[in-house]
Parts: C-alpha cells; structure tokens; sequence
C-alpha cells in the first residue's frame, strides 16, 4: 500500500517538471511560457526575468536555458544544479562564487529572487536512500 501512494506521488512530482525549456533570451523576447510534462502551463514571471537578465552577460543569454532544475541530494540541505556548463556558469555569477553544491540558504536566496524560474527535483539517491550505510540498513 504504502509503495502504492509512494508511487502515486513520485509520478506527480515527476509530472509536474518541464516538458520544455527556453533560452533566457527567448523568454526575454516574450516566450514567458512553457509546457509541463502533465500538460498544463508554466508562466515565468517577467519582472524575476528582467532581475536575472541584469546579473547575466549577454553573450549567455543565448545559452542559459530556463527553467534552472536542482536537484536535491541526500544530505540534509544541499542542492545541485542540474543544467549545462553555461546553465553553471550563469548560476555562479548570480552566486558570486562557483559552487558544485549549493547549501539551503543559498536555494532559499534564489527562491526568493527567482522563484517562477526555478523547479527542484529529488535525486536517486534521495528517494532510494542509497547513501545509507550497511548499519543503517
């Protein structure tokens, strides 16, 4: 029963990410939104676009796909990008530092600035709880 609702709801939150993504100058020319994989319409919000576009040089803005997925690893509070090398390097910038793994005050900082731009996801890992020792098991 329990695999059941697990199930249920992990199909929902897949369902609910990006069925497509957009450059950050196709969504700055007016391409605000985008389709999810259950069919419905995600709207990026101009206002965070226009906040972003200024922390990002232009010469990315053909490069950097919105929305920004992270994914979110097993340890308590990190988070990682899951996006191209300019997708990162977009992302440092905007951090003002380079970070493989971001801390979840660094998400919450994002989120507030960014947060029509932004999906998060579960890892493998997190939902299998395959970082677990033998012990643990």
């Amino acid at each position: 029963m329990f695999d059941k609702i697990f199930n249920i709801g992990l199909k929902d939150l897949l369902d609910s990410m990006p069925a497509e993504y957009v450059t950050l100058k196709e969504a700055l020319d007016g391409k605000v939104e985008i389709a999810l994989n259950n069919g419905l319409k995600h709207r990026f919000d101009p206002e965070e676009l226009r906040k972003i576009s200024q922390s990002i040089p232009l010469y990315l803005w053909s490069l950097v796909r919105i929305p920004l997925i992270f994914v979110k690893l097993p340890s308590p509070g990190e988070y990682k990008l899951n996006g191209s090398e300019w997708d990162r390097r977009a992302l440092s910038i905007i951090l003002g530092k380079e970070n493989s793994v971001l801390s979840g005050g660094q998400m919450e900082s994002l989120l507030r600035q960014y947060k029509s731009l932004i999906f998060i996801t579960l890892s493998h890992d997190s939902i299998s709880g395959s970082d677990r020792t033998e012990d643990e098991l």
